[in-house]
């Protein structure tokens, strides 16, 4: 059956231009999408249905909108009222980003959501008889009591109520401090009415029998801001009662990971981990005797021996995180600001996190094992490997991505693959940023870095212990003198001819290897792969350590 042309379709010139005026000044001159405004003397406007006629949306004025062209030209499928909901999503994801951008990472969280939409939340009052659960909360001034079952867990022994909760009553628990992004496809499920197949998780800390406590959301958080923003005023809930914090961020901390139910971005990892494991560490380190115990005695004392695998993995997610949020002599580390630390992918970003974890964060830099000395010892020098290291990726930052070497803006989609055309506007900075940043050639080149370095430091007598070299090459006390050795020394990594080059198609076909054999060989033999001749300068450890004696 042929599709029936709309009433809008139908309006001839005259009409159409009059019903935009009308509906411009019924919105306050304001697109219905961006709530940006419209001046109808300057901007292309289109008028769309606000609600689609599939969801029984009318076909009259009553259901039309003004809008700016780009804004319902973006919206492919949907309808007015849903681009409108994820224009105000993605304005909120804008907003916290920014406010946020000083400390390198960007997070836009449940909280920042509820407090958006909610800004006036507030306790509940729980009160248990048997196996009942009493929730008490006011709903529009008018008070509400909701009887819920309480179950216990055979294994656990938790116990724990299913709750449909006002969002007014909800609040977020930093114990999964996850970033909210790429909501746009579960608000659009929840916007066309399909159901929440598992419920959220919280936590309840009230005093029996009777007592009023807020309600924490800490997992399932893209479904509950997805449903906040399709207009939903309540969430499925299971409330865990008075339950052990710790161990729950624990269980919850291995479902993302360990055991791979879900999907948790490895910044959140590292934070989650350098959490856990704080919690631990710092009341051992407040007991013990810093002359006698160490970080490898933690493990033995405080950890017990099924859990000693998971608190290691947890150390190294605490010397990762620490080194992120240091802030030491006024620096503070601003690698950040160009890591994808969400997606696996980006089409924004040089630096994928994983990459980072892999090359500055990895035991390249930092002894990522327990060190056996009291803690008297190792404690100032972690402190000291963690402002090495900012100062490291700082130096790094500002010599290769910052003061518009590597333009955000421009990101990194398809780079290689349109060469040709962005040839004439691609900037060499910013090509052989993107170049140097990818994991397979930063693998190869950061380790001879670290080796130059070390290689350095042991020649200028900066470690007090010369085993440390190998394995600790930032327990240093490196002089200014020596930072402007190793800025040299990424002034070598970075002005290689490979990272700048546009018309070999041998080089070209190199350098797009995503293979660590054809890296090392490139860059420490200077030989294309599975060619005889080198065309190369080395790129290796004494390459790099010999451009630094020339300062």
């Amino acid at each position: 059956m042929p599709r029936q042309p709309t009433q809008l379709e139908g309006l001839d010139r005259d009409s159409r231009g009059e019903l935009i005026r009308r509906l411009h000044r019924a919105q306050n001159d304001i697109c219905y999408v961006c709530r940006k405004m419209i001046d109808l003397q300057v901007h292309p406007v289109d008028v769309d249905h606000i609600h689609s006629r599939e969801r029984s949306g009318a076909d009259d004025e009553s259901n039309w909108g003004l809008t700016h062209q780009a804004c319902n030209r973006s919206k492919g499928m949907r309808d007015l009222e849903l681009q409108r909901t994820i224009c105000l999503f993605n304005s909120h994801v804008d907003k916290y980003s920014v406010a946020t951008a000083e400390s390198g990472e960007r997070h836009f969280t449940v909280n920042e959501a509820l407090q958006e939409f909610c800004p006036k939340r507030q306790e509940v009052g729980i009160s248990l008889h048997g196996d009942t659960a009493q929730v008490s909360y006011s709903n529009d001034g008018v008070p509400y009591t909701d009887e819920c079952e309480v179950l216990t867990d055979d294994a656990s022994g938790m116990r724990s109520f299913f709750g449909v909760i006002p969002f007014e009553c909800l609040h977020h628990d930093d114990m999964n401090p996850r970033s909210i992004v790429d909501l746009e496809p579960m608000i659009e499920e929840f916007y066309i009415g399909n159901p929440q197949l598992q419920p959220s998780l919280a936590t309840a800390q009230f005093t029996e029998p009777a007592g009023r406590s807020r309600i924490l959301l800490f997992d399932g958080q893209h479904k509950a801001a997805a449903q906040l923003y399709a207009g939903a005023r309540s969430l499925l809930v299971r409330v865990f009662i008075n339950a052990d914090r710790e161990q729950l961020k624990q269980v919850n901390f291995r479902a993302h990971t360990k055991l791979a139910q879900i999907h948790f971005p490895q910044l959140v990892n590292d934070r989650v981990s350098h959490d856990i494991f704080q919690d631990a560490f710092t009341p051992f380190v407040r007991r013990a005797d810093l002359s006698k115990k160490s970080e490898r005695s933690f493990f033995g004392d405080a950890v017990s021996e099924t859990q000693r695998s998971e608190y290691r993995n947890y150390f190294a997610g605490f010397l990762r995180y620490e080194v992120l949020t240091a802030g030491t002599d006024g620096e503070r580390c601003r690698i950040l600001e160009f890591v994808e630390t969400i997606s696996a992918r980006s089409k924004r970003y040089p630096l994928s996190y994983d990459t980072l974890q892999s090359c500055f964060l990895s035991s390249f830099f930092l002894l990522l094992n327990p060190a056996p000395e009291p803690l008297q010892v190792t404690q100032p020098y972690r402190e000291l490997e963690r402002a090495n290291l900012v100062k490291l990726t700082n130096i790094f930052v500002d010599e290769v991505l910052a003061s518009g070497r590597f333009d955000l803006r421009r990101g990194i989609f398809r780079i290689e693959e349109r060469l040709s055309e962005l040839s004439g506007s691609l900037p060499d900075s910013h090509l052989r940023a993107y170049r140097l940043c990818r994991k397979p050639a930063m693998a190869v080149w950061m380790r001879e870095l670290r080796g130059a370095i070390s290689l350095l430091l042991a020649a200028r007598q900066r470690y007090s212990q010369p085993q440390w070299r190998e394995q600790r090459p930032l327990w240093a006390e490196i002089a200014p003198a020596d930072w402007d050795a190793v800025r040299v020394m990424i002034r070598a990594v970075r002005d290689h001819k490979l990272w700048g080059e546009r018309d070999s198609r041998e080089m070209l076909r190199a350098v797009a290897s995503s293979r660590q054999m054809d890296w090392r060989s490139i860059l420490l033999e200077g030989r294309l792969p599975g060619a005889e001749e080198a065309l190369l300068p080395r790129l290796d450890e004494n390459f790099i350590f010999q451009r630094s004696a020339l300062t």
